[in-house]
């Protein structure tokens, strides 16, 4: 063993003894006293803080709700709608389209919109069923 040289070159800084603790760790300059963002700031004493609008905060619930009822979760809707009226209104049966409705509101749901898939899915087991005991005999 002592005939080989090491794997590694050794240590070119100044050895250190033992019982000496390490250097210490560089933490940098003290950052100034940080003055808070403007829009955090606390008002002033003669200022009053404004408040928000009471019509903003209702359409920006309701454009959350209607963002449901958009894409595949409206084609489920409205064929479930179709289904449930075309054999009342125009004695008329469509066999297959309550299938067709039900896949696209599963494909809502797995998009996010599930309040607007699940409706779509309900309306269109509603449609399947009326069809379905239509063409059953009398």
């Amino acid at each position: 063993m002592p005939d080989n040289p090491p794997a590694y070159p050794p240590p070119t800084g100044a050895p250190s003894a033992p019982g000496t603790p390490p250097p210490p760790v560089y933490q940098g300059p003290s950052a100034p006293d940080y003055v808070q963002p403007y829009l955090q700031q606390q008002p002033y004493a003669g200022q009053q803080q404004p408040y928000p609008a009471a019509g903003s905060i209702g359409a920006g619930g309701a454009a959350g709700i209607l963002s449901q009822f958009t894409g595949r979760a409206a084609w489920s809707c409205g064929i479930g709608v179709v289904t449930i009226v075309a054999p009342f209104f125009f004695n008329f049966v469509f066999y297959l389209l309550a299938l067709v409705g039900l896949i696209y509101g599963i494909q809502a749901i797995r998009r996010g919109q599930l309040i607007g898939g699940i409706v779509g899915i309900v309306l269109n087991v509603i449609g399947g069923l009326i069809t379905i005991f239509l063409l059953l005999p009398s």
